[in-house]
């Protein structure tokens, strides 16, 4: 009976252990930005925006980019923004520049979020939001800037286990399963 008992602890171990392992791998989303106007203030209607679906209730773990933008006389290339944001509105703004002039840049990099605490979770529906706006709206009518070229890429884990997931997981149950019947023998 001890042996049953302890066959079943280290089956739903495995189990547990192989569904965390590949749970856990980071998944990616290129969003193309090449020709994206950015016109007005955060929440502004006519404000470029992108819905990524990345699966319900996903954690939003990095963002890198390499991308060229054009900030129009009088704007700065510090006031174009994207904000990635959840259905129910958490999430990061990032701004473009640090630059507080207008003209052309170049810009690429990336951060985990998770070592800044700024990760954040979709909701149910799995909803990423990406707005791009400006922080100050100088032109009247027309687009303070412009992302010329170039991508960001968003980094995710899946709250939802993959497929191989629980190929890994039978698997796991199978070898368990293999072993307590060679002991039983």
């Amino acid at each position: 009976m001890k042996k049953l008992k302890f066959v079943r602890a280290l089956m739903f171990f495995v189990a547990v252990a192989a569904a965390g392992i590949a749970g856990a791998a980071e998944q990616h989303q290129v969003v193309n930005v090449t020709g994206i106007q950015s016109y007005d203030v955060e929440g502004t209607p006519g404000n470029a925006v992108i819905d990524l679906n990345l699966g319900a209730l996903a954690q939003v773990t990095s963002v890198s980019w390499n991308f060229d933008i054009t900030a129009h006389d009088p704007s700065w290339l510090s006031e174009m923004q994207v904000s990635f944001t959840s259905s129910s509105g958490d999430g990061v703004v990032f701004t473009a520049s640090g630059t507080d002039e207008s003209g052309s840049e170049h810009q690429e990099g990336s951060v985990n979020l998770n070592d800044l605490g700024l990760a954040f979770n979709v909701g149910a529906d799995g909803k990423l939001h990406l707005e791009f706006s400006e922080a100050y709206k100088d032109l009247p009518g027309q687009a303070d800037g412009q992302w010329d070229a170039g991508s960001f890429t968003i980094g995710y884990v899946s709250a939802v286990p993959e497929p191989s997931t629980y190929a890994m997981m039978m698997l796991g149950l199978l070898a368990v399963g293999a072993v307590a019947r060679r002991r039983q023998r």
